[in-house]
């Protein structure tokens, strides 16, 4: 920590308009003092830097406009620039979001997807606007995808097997220049606090983009993945309902959803105040938590989308 930066920081503090309501009511002004001010709790790694406030201004207007939540910008005291932030207060729509929860799914364009689906990859589809998902493509005869995958722009393989999951597809991906997560997650076999320790994991690498993320047939776990990351993320706005591909039946119009609220409820019983710290949400989630989980289901339910 630089004297300098420490200064600076408290400095710039001292000048927001909400200075006085930030140091004495809400407290939100010596958050500047935590390591988490600079390393990313998702990840544990330094978050973006920019070199000056107005980089990080600019930065935190996009996200505020595709997270439908406020992201403010702070002096680093642990480093030479600006970071990006926001806390729990901010968690509250603009009226122009709130509108889009009429829209049962969200219309996001998706790159990799586009790109993606020209190859006989079973079961692909969008997630969000950042990465795609599809069954693992662990046979032999489906290295050939893997090297599509890296040349599309997909970075990070993420496989979300148990039991079936082998290291020769670890070689594999590792040959074909991806990097490569094994997450082990299922309705109930899979130990919950073993889940619960890979959630930050999960989530920086879904944020972060570019991923493939799959299980043995590309649907059940890989929608128990998302469903997690809906529900139990921050940053996921409330209106942004994922798709649960492989527990909807558009034909029939039917929803199955007792093995996703099977692992839902078994993470958010088992789940301890510091781990929720660690996501980021507040010891008192569970509320929120219950109407994340109705609104997936509900939407989900919806066949007229």
């Amino acid at each position: 920590m630089k004297i300098r930066n420490l200064i600076y920081a408290v400095c710039n503090q001292l000048l927001r308009p909400k200075s006085w309501r930030n140091i004495f009511i809400t407290y939100d002004a010596f958050g500047i003092f935590s390591r988490y001010s600079h390393i990313s709790r998702s990840t544990g790694r330094p978050k973006i830097m920019y070199l000056s406030k107005s980089d990080a201004k600019k930065a935190a207007d996009v996200m505020s406009k595709k997270y439908g939540v406020h992201f403010s910008v702070y002096k680093c005291i642990w480093c030479d620039g600006w970071h990006i932030g926001k806390n729990s207060r901010n968690k509250v729509k603009p009226e122009t979001v709130i509108i889009r929860q009429k829209i049962p799914f969200i219309m996001q364009s998706n790159v990799l997807y586009e790109t993606l689906r020209q190859y006989p990859i079973v079961d692909l589809a969008p997630v969000y606007d950042r990465g795609v998902r599809g069954r693992t493509l662990s046979a032999r005869e489906s290295n050939w995808l893997l090297a599509k995958l890296r040349e599309s722009g997909v970075k990070v393989i993420i496989d979300l097997r148990t039991a079936d999951h082998t290291d020769r597809y670890d070689s594999s991906v590792a040959d074909a220049g991806l990097e490569y997560y094994s997450i082990p997650i299922d309705s109930k076999n899979t130990d919950v606090h073993q889940i619960i320790a890979s959630l930050s994991t999960l989530f920086g690498l879904m944020d972060r983009g570019n991923f493939y993320i799959s299980c043995a047939m590309g649907r059940h776990r890989t929608d128990i993945a998302i469903a997690l990351y809906y529900v139990l993320h921050p940053l996921v706005p409330f209106e942004d309902v994922p798709e649960m591909k492989g527990h909807r039946n558009i034909e029939k119009k039917f929803f199955r959803c007792e093995d996703i609220a099977t692992r839902l409820n078994s993470v958010m019983r088992a789940i301890s105040s510091d781990e929720l710290e660690l996501l980021g949400l507040p010891t008192d989630y569970e509320s929120e938590f219950n109407r994340r989980k109705k609104h997936l289901f509900d939407v989900n339910r919806n066949f007229k989308c």
